[in-house]
C-alpha cells in the first residue's frame, strides 16, 4: 500500500482533507464483519449498533507493539516515564473496530465467527462522507516483519498535540506480523465511550448477513426476526461447492424463509 506513506506525511502535517480524500480513494467498497453469536450481539445487530474492543483485549499479544522509538531523543522532550504514560494511556483510551475484505476466507469463519457457528455481516462503507467520522477514523492494518520507527510523530506531538496526530499515532501502532495479512484488516478507531452495554450505533446499516454453515436453526430464526423487523436485509446462506477448490457459494434466502 504505497499511498499510505503519502497519507500519513499529509496528515501528519495538517493536510486533513487531502489525506481523507486519498484513504477513500484506496478504500475497499465493501468490508466485512465476522461474529460470534449470542445476546449481547444480537441486541447490537437489531439496534443497528456494533461493538468495539479495547487494544488490550485483541487475540494478538503482540497487536499495538508493531512499533519502536529512540528515548534518547524524545527525552528532550519529556521523560521516559512520561513517554511510556503517554503510550499507555492512548491504548486506554481508544476503543477499535475489526473488519476484513474477505467473506471468503476459512481462516476468518474459525477465528473469528466460532468454527462456522456465527455470522459475517457486510457493510458498504463507500455510503459515508469521506470526511464522516467513521471514515476519518478507520485504517487499514500494515503487515510487516520489522517495527515501525515512530520517534519523529511522538516528538512533534509532544510539541504540539492535535486530535488527528493522536489518532495517527494509534494507527501506525496498527501494525501485525506478516503471518496475519490473511486477514486483510481495516479498523476503525474511536475514542473510548462510556456505554458498556450497547455498543456504537453505526451510520449505515448492513447490506447482508451471512449465515456460517454450522449456525444453529434457532440463531437463524432469531436473526430472521432481526432482519424482518429490524434491518430490512437480504440474508445469505453458505454452500459447499463441488470440485477440488477449497471454496464456498452463498444462497440468497431472503425471499424463500425471511419474509
Amino acid at each position: 500500500m504505497e499511498w499510505i506513506d503519502r497519507f500519513i506525511e499529509l496528515l501528519f502535517y495538517g493536510e486533513k482533507e487531502e489525506a481523507y480524500k486519498l484513504k477513500f480513494d484506496h478504500f475497499p467498497r465493501r468490508l466485512y464483519k465476522y461474529e460470534v453469536i449470542d445476546e449481547k450481539r444480537l441486541l447490537a445487530l437489531k439496534n443497528n449498533k456494533i461493538w468495539f474492543a479495547n487494544p488490550d483485549k485483541l487475540n494478538d499479544p503482540f497487536d499495538s507493539c508493531g512499533v519502536f522509538f529512540d528515548k534518547k531523543v524524545l527525552c528532550n522532550y519529556t521523560n521516559k516515564k512520561s513517554i511510556d504514560e503517554y503510550i499507555d494511556g492512548l491504548k486506554r483510551n481508544i476503543k477499535v473496530c475489526c473488519f476484513s475484505e474477505e467473506l471468503n476466507s476459512m481462516p476468518m469463519w474459525a477465528h473469528y465467527a466460532n468454527n462456522h457457528t456465527g455470522i459475517c455481516i457486510e457493510y458498504d462503507f463507500s455510503k459515508l462522507n469521506y470526511m464522516s467520522e467513521f471514515s476519518k477514523y478507520i485504517f487499514p492494518i500494515r503487515y510487516e516483519t520489522e517495527k515501525y520507527d515512530i520517534t519523529k510523530f511522538l516528538e512533534r506531538i509532544f510539541k504540539e498535540e492535535a486530535e488527528e496526530r493522536m489518532y495517527l499515532l494509534f494507527f501506525l501502532m496498527q501494525i501485525k506480523h506478516v503471518s496475519w495479512s490473511y486477514e486483510k484488516e481495516w479498523r476503525i478507531i474511536l475514542k473510548a465511550y462510556e456505554d458498556k452495554n450497547e455498543g456504537i450505533v453505526c451510520p449505515i446499516k448492513p447490506e447482508g448477513i451471512y449465515l456460517g454453515l454450522n449456525c444453529s436453526e434457532e440463531n437463524k430464526e432469531k436473526l430472521k426476526r432481526i432482519v424482518v423487523e429490524n434491518i430490512k436485509c437480504p440474508i445469505y446462506e453458505i454452500e459447499k461447492t463441488e470440485g477440488k477448490l477449497f471454496e464456498f457459494k452463498t444462497k440468497n434466502v431472503s425471499e424463500k424463509n425471511y419474509k
